[in-house]
């Protein structure tokens, strides 16, 4: 069984919200709800007072064992079935319901070679 893990990024602040300082909740509806755990002690919601996305982990690590959530760009090799040879391609990580899970938009990725290299809220830079 995978480990299920979210972040959460704050629209506002422009930041992550610390994992120790963030508690998502998804109720079963789908409803997510953000609580931030304060200095003074308590939990205060702050979703639906900010702008937050939460991120699933996706239950893979990349080549240097770092966690790839959704969000994610990522980076590695592909091999072009069509030309028969192998390409560097740039992505980011998203849920497919097509496929029932997350997927960086290519079948023929090289796992080994996969490197997480920004995430598309600090760095959507990386996919232009």
């Amino acid at each position: 069984m995978r480990e299920l893990k979210f972040r959460v990024w704050d629209h506002d602040l422009k930041k992550f919200i610390e994992d120790s300082n963030a508690d998502p909740h998804i109720c079963w509806n789908g409803t997510v709800y953000c609580y931030e755990r304060q200095k003074e002690g308590g939990d205060v919601l702050v979703s639906g007072i900010r702008n937050l996305t939460v991120q699933q982990f996706t239950g893979m690590k990349d080549k240097n064992g770092k966690e790839i959530y959704e969000g994610d760009i990522v980076e590695g090799l592909y091999k072009d079935t069509d030309y028969n040879h192998w390409d560097e391609i740039k992505a980011s990580v998203v849920y497919s319901d097509r496929f029932a899970g997350f997927s960086i938009g290519c079948e023929n990725w090289v796992k080994q070679s996969i490197e997480v290299i920004g995430n598309i809220f600090e760095n959507p830079e990386l996919l232009k």
